[in-house]
């Protein structure tokens, strides 16, 4: 009898160790299929952050994409206009975009308007169903920055014109002391100082930079009206070029005016008109020029006598 029970003892022992066995040898398995599934879901993070998006065109169409850079090799959201050619001689207008995003496009073959300044027709691309075509135009424009400082040495905005060198029709009009993109060429540039100046035959490359640095430009004049008696007057003051009747400025009395270095004569609008001749305005220098009038002659008013009261 006590054999049987330490038999069956024995058993159920070895029963217990084996159940533990099992158990732990399907626990580790289940461990390392969690993880070998974790590794692969990372990596397929990681495969689809490295494969962009494969973009979806509409059934019967193509697409288009124009690429174009500027002067700082930026890409810039320039204006596209799309015209579908229809023979050699014509094409008929399909869509309007910018550049840098896609653009979907009956097939066939397409002129596009670049709308820079001035504007530029691309000829001959081909859009084809089901696929999309990239145009990559470059970089289509360069730089100028004109660098400019009044009397008092200090950063002065000037209006600026952009001009074709031979028929003088205006491109494109900015500020100085600010860098504006323009397309590639040689121009002349007129800048808006008292009298204006002009600097010709400024040429602009693709991808670069033109800067002009001008320095100071002007000097200030002050005109000083006064009366016998000391009283300052406001008068309209013309400042014409010297020995010329081209007018180069006009203010009022008492209030300082930059004007580019010269000669000018100065006439003041008083009754009777005063002027002074040859008076030299320098680079980065104040100046101070007096005139002095005559006090105007206020006129008496004569009182109507008092109508007698009838009687």
């Amino acid at each position: 009898m006590l054999n049987k029970k330490v038999v069956i003892g024995v058993v159920v022992l070895i029963a217990f160790i084996g159940l533990i066995i099992v158990t732990k040898a399907v626990f580790s398995k289940s461990k390392v299929k969690g993880k070998k599934a974790a590794v692969t879901a990372a990596q397929a993070k990681k495969v689809s952050a490295k494969t962009p998006a494969k973009k979806v065109i509409s059934k019967g169409k193509g697409a288009l994409v124009v690429k174009i850079l500027n002067s700082k090799k930026v890409g810039v959201p320039v204006r596209i206009r799309a015209f579908k050619s229809v023979d050699r001689n014509s094409s008929v207008y399909m869509a309007s975009f910018v550049a840098g995003r896609t653009q979907e496009l009956t097939p066939g073959e397409y002129d596009i308007e670049v709308d820079l300044l001035p504007q530029r027709l691309y000829k001959g691309i081909k859009v084809s169903e089901g696929k999309e075509t990239v145009k990559d135009l470059g970089c289509l424009t360069g730089a100028l920055y004109i660098k400019t400082l009044n009397s008092k040495k200090a950063s002065a905005p000037y209006p600026v014109r952009v001009l074709y060198t031979k028929s003088g029709e205006m491109v494109m009009a900015f500020m100085t002391n600010k860098s504006m993109d323009v397309a590639p060429g040689i121009y002349d540039i007129e800048i808006g100082t008292s009298p204006r100046m002009y600097k010709n035959n400024v040429k602009v490359e693709a991808g670069k930079e033109n800067t002009m640095d001008l320095g100071c430009v002007t000097g200030s004049v002050t005109v000083k009206v006064k009366t016998e008696e000391g009283k300052d007057v406001r008068q309209s003051v013309r400042f014409m070029k010297a020995g010329t009747k081209e007018l180069a400025s006009s203010s009022l009395s008492n209030r300082p005016v930059e004007l580019i270095a010269g000669k000018y004569d100065i006439d003041i609008m008083s009754n009777p008109k005063q002027s002074k001749k040859d008076v030299s305005v320098n680079t980065g220098e104040e100046s101070v020029v007096e005139f002095t009038i005559m006090a105007p002659v206020v006129p008496q008013v004569k009182r109507a006598a008092p109508i007698a009261a009838k009687k």
